[in-house]
């Protein structure tokens, strides 16, 4: 039987998320993926310190979480490329700057203050509101499965990397190289995406900004509250364990270099489940889903804390790699099923801030906990427990869609 062909406006909509998951890629992977060699003690955590680039990367979090507020709005009235844009140059300078660090509270700062807001503007939540815009309700679960699948390699590129890098030319130019990797892909990509029409910037709404927000904020529901308080838990428990990962097998007498080629193959692991878990979130619930991938990250957490062999480290590999990826996409398509329309933006913003302060929380509170042997194994099972509590807690608070306070879809771009 014959396949229909796609016409031009379903090219264009294709295209534009395989452009979307390049950005993504090279954002996550030079911000956020490279500071897991970053922080370790032959990199930058041995001339400023581990638990300095540690707490900066947690505050870099932390910004860009409130960040992300208003980058919903923005995203909402304005449109996203342009910001996408901007910020991908402002993290160039950010990791410019970072590299020229020579006192710690100078890294602080410049990660808190430059590199925070340049990942609200680069990573997930701006193409996450094109998403909402591009395709109808019913085609976006195989549209966020083709885009976390092609940006599920940042880990996998850029981990070995930056590894590399830091081997031959030592962590500053590393740092550098990344900058300007991050410059050319993450300037030019935004160019060739499609803003659609009915978003297109409108006169005077800056004048609106703050009241367009507090409208994003009446839109949510009690769940969607407790939703996001049990992932804010999740997110800190799996990248608090997950970013001291390298650091804590270090400890464990393994090998730093072998350790950060492991890690990058989640990656590649990753990748089926990516593809497969939206897919099919349509007909088995994206509550459950997530809750069972959360489950998961549960048993990798435990399989960490005691790795103290290969094998261990590669049981954790395939456990972890199988179904992290899918996470924050899952957790995107639970708020687009009870909360899709003109306040997506706004919405998906709020609730990346509660993500963002997670993601600040789990590297902080694993480093306070203790960054020896014992400290992390302590640090790990705790991890796990908060992991299992909030699996539980996001599955009955979404398991149903509510029949009242959805808005209407606008139509998608054609």
């Amino acid at each position: 039987m014959l396949v229909p062909a796609l016409s031009p406006s379903s090219r264009r909509r294709w295209l534009n998320v395989v452009l979307a998951a390049l950005f993504i890629n090279t954002s996550y992977g030079a911000l956020s993926y490279s500071f897991s060699v970053l922080v370790t003690r032959s990199a930058a955590g041995g001339s400023l310190g581990t638990g300095t680039v540690a707490l900066g990367f947690s505050l870099a979090l932390l910004v860009s979480g409130v960040a992300a507020v208003g980058v919903g709005v923005v995203a909402d009235l304005f449109g996203s490329r342009r910001m996408m844009a901007c910020g991908a140059v402002l993290g160039a300078a950010a990791l410019a700057l970072f590299a020229a660090c020579r006192e710690p509270w100078q890294a602080i700062i410049v990660m808190a203050l430059v590199m925070g807001p340049a990942m609200a503007a680069t990573f997930y939540e701006p193409v996450y509101v094109l998403m909402n815009r591009w395709f109808e309700a019913s085609d976006r679960p195989r549209a966020y499965g083709v885009l976390t699948l092609l940006s599920g390699v940042s880990i996998t590129i850029f981990t070995p990397l930056t590894q590399l890098l830091v081997e031959a030319f030592g962590w500053r130019a590393a740092v550098l190289w990344l900058a300007a990797i991050l410059l050319a892909v993450g300037a030019i990509v935004p160019g060739f995406l499609t803003e659609p029409e009915e978003r297109a910037p409108r006169a005077g709404a800056i004048r609106g900004f703050a009241r367009d927000l507090v409208a994003g904020v009446r839109f949510t529901t009690p769940a969607f509250w407790v939703f996001s308080i049990a992932f804010f838990a999740a997110t800190a428990a799996f990248s608090g364990f997950s970013f001291h990962m390298i650091s804590q097998l270090e400890t464990r007498g393994f090998e730093e270099g072998g350790v950060a080629r492991a890690i990058a193959i989640t990656g590649l692991i990753s990748l089926p489940a990516r593809f497969a878990l939206p897919f099919i979130s349509a007909r088995a619930g994206s509550s459950a889903l997530l809750a069972g991938c959360l489950a998961l990250l549960a048993v990798s957490a435990v399989i960490a804390s005691g790795a103290g062999q290969w094998w261990q480290v590669w049981l954790y590999v395939g456990v972890f790699g199988t179904v992290f990826g899918a996470v924050y996409p899952l957790r995107a398509l639970v708020a687009s099923e009870q909360f899709a329309g003109p306040f997506f933006g706004r919405i998906i913003g709020l609730q990346a801030l509660t993500v963002a302060l997670g993601r600040a929380a789990g590297p902080a509170a694993i480093a306070v906990i203790g960054t020896d042997r014992a400290g992390y194994a302590t640090g790990f099972q705790i991890a796990a427990g908060v992991l299992v509590v909030s699996a539980a807690v996001v599955w009955l608070s979404m398991r149903r869609r509510p029949g009242a306070g959805q808005a209407a879809e606008p139509p998608a771009a054609r």
